[in-house]
């Protein structure tokens, strides 16, 4: 037993000395290489009606057997390798543990107001270039044998900007209303009786004002049309796919699809797309009612979408447009 003891003693003491060794005549770097950092790519991680947000990825990678941290990183942002577009900053106190590797974002905002200046000086151009160039700085003082407490990691990344600027307004809006042979037919079936019928087509149809619980119980489709305006004021080539639409009531419960009347993709530079929703009155008879009595709550339109750009590396980045639309400007299409 003594002797198993003496020889793991010494097994541990030849160990000690051949690290001595070791570290004496190399550097700890030399042993284990340096922490680095690796950009992984830039995306579009969304778009609104202002501006275009990019994700910047970034990993730093820590070789040593302790866990190190990442104290900050900053970024400029630069048109065409020159200008200064602006600077993102962040100090997320981030921990890479041994032996790992960490990955993180950085994010920036491109308004499309500075795009479309920017494209002002060029011509024939359906993106801009652009890059970001900046440093991390680690925190080393947990490593013992470093000459260094804080070592700078620089990098950097070129991507394009589209020129594209969206715009989306709702016009020609109208309930339509079918005639009062039609209407009355429709209330009956729905389990009006003739007279009561005949009464409330008459009414409807001739703009008189309508008590706010007119049609409960009735089960009755309207139609609601409309016109979505979509407008690209860039150069760049796209693609939006109409993924849903909705009518929304002021307090942003659904009350209705409304779907396009032909092909729900958009590539051409401005279209107009043909809507219809097609409104129950046991789903949505109050706002019928402030409609047609044009007094109440206004609707929302609310259209989600999925932009792309062809040519450029980037994937389906969604894109949502709602408008309030005033009772005042509904039509009654009779």
């Amino acid at each position: 037993m003594k002797k198993q003891t003496k020889l793991r003693i010494a097994a541990l003491l030849a160990s000690a000395a051949l690290l001595a060794t070791v570290f004496s005549c190399q550097t700890i770097n030399d042993v284990f290489g340096k922490p680095e950092l690796s950009m992984e790519n830039i995306g579009i991680q969304s778009l609104d009606l202002e501006g275009i947000t990019f994700n910047c990825k970034y990993a730093v990678t820590n070789p040593y057997p302790i866990g190190i941290a990442l104290k900050s990183v900053a970024a400029d942002i630069l048109y065409n390798s020159s200008e200064k577009f602006t600077s993102i900053s962040t100090d997320n106190g981030v921990t890479i543990a041994a032996n790992g590797r960490n990955s993180n974002s950085l994010h920036f905002k491109v308004p499309y107001t500075t795009i479309l200046n920017f494209a002002k000086a060029v011509s024939g151009k359906t993106s801009l270039p652009f890059s970001v160039n900046g440093s991390a700085a680690i925190d080393l003082s947990a490593v013992t044998g470093l000459d260094i407490r804080d070592l700078t990691l620089p990098f950097s990344k070129n991507f394009d900007v589209p020129i594209f600027k969206p715009s989306f307004s709702v016009s020609n809006v109208k309930l339509k209303l079918p005639t009062l042979t039609a209407l009355a037919g429709s209330l009956v079936n729905s389990g009006v009786s003739s007279a009561r019928a005949t009464q409330l087509a008459t009414a409807i149809l001739s703009g008189q004002q309508l008590a706010s619980n007119a049609f409960d119980g009735i089960d009755l489709n309207l139609d609601v049309t409309m016109d979505l305006n979509v407008k690209n004021s860039g150069s760049a080539a796209w693609n939006m796919l109409i993924k849903n639409c909705s009518l929304m009531s002021s307090s942003g419960s659904k009350l209705a699809s409304i779907t396009p009347a032909r092909g729900n993709t958009i590539s051409s530079d401005s279209a107009t797309v043909p809507m219809t929703a097609s409104i129950n009155t046991l789903q949505a008879g109050a706002l019928i009612v402030s409609i047609l009595n044009k007094k109440g709550s206004n609707p929302t339109v609310a259209v989600e979408s999925g932009i792309s750009f062809p040519g450029l590396n980037y994937p389906e980045v969604p894109l949502s447009y709602s408008r309030e639309i005033s009772l005042s400007s509904i039509g009654i299409d009779k």
